[in-house]
């Protein structure tokens, strides 16, 4: 536990204004009601979707009882990255908590809000927002990440193939 401690204190990124302005007023997170449809073929695992109803694309990539779906938010200046699992990892409906994850040996940190019977399939979980270039360089380059490094409730999230999917969600954007 002191390690994680160390961990966060050297390494946790802040938001930035920008990034905190948005996390006040909107969840980046494609609703229930949004369109999602396919975008070309699966890159190595991951799904790359254009959300028709906010004009936005995504890429997902789910692994046993865990997913994880990458973005940018409505205005295309901050990503995110959304961590979700199956599994009880101790959130309360409804609260508010910090979510870790280690990628590469760099922590990153983010807000978990529990949508416990908001998401499909029984997911809950969270998502960090960046604009930090390491940390897109990490999830590009690294092959797996920690979620929850640490802690009673931690899963590791294969990363294989988020180098070629990113790249294909980047085109998806551009159409």
């Amino acid at each position: 536990m002191r390690t994680f401690m160390t961990l966060i204190a050297a390494t946790s990124v802040a938001l930035s204004s920008a990034m905190a302005a948005y996390a006040q007023d909107q969840n980046p997170l494609p609703k229930a009601s949004d369109v999602l449809v396919r975008y070309g073929d699966d890159v190595e695992g991951w799904t790359v979707y254009a959300n028709q109803t906010r004009g936005d694309c995504l890429i997902v990539h789910s692994d046993g009882p865990n997913s994880v779906q990458m973005g940018v938010t409505a205005n295309h200046e901050v990503g995110y990255l959304g961590v979700f699992t199956k599994e009880d990892i101790g959130l309360q409906n409804g609260n508010k908590s910090e979510i870790f994850v280690s990628i590469g040996g760099r922590l990153y940190e983010g807000v978990a809000t529990s949508t416990s019977g908001e998401l499909k399939g029984g997911y809950s979980g969270g998502y960090i927002l960046t604009d930090d270039p390491n940390f897109k360089r990490d999830v590009a380059k690294q092959y797996e990440m920690i979620v929850f490094p640490e802690t009673e409730g931690t899963f590791v999230v294969d990363l294989k193939g988020t180098f070629k999917a990113m790249a294909m969600g980047r085109k998806c954007l551009t159409q």
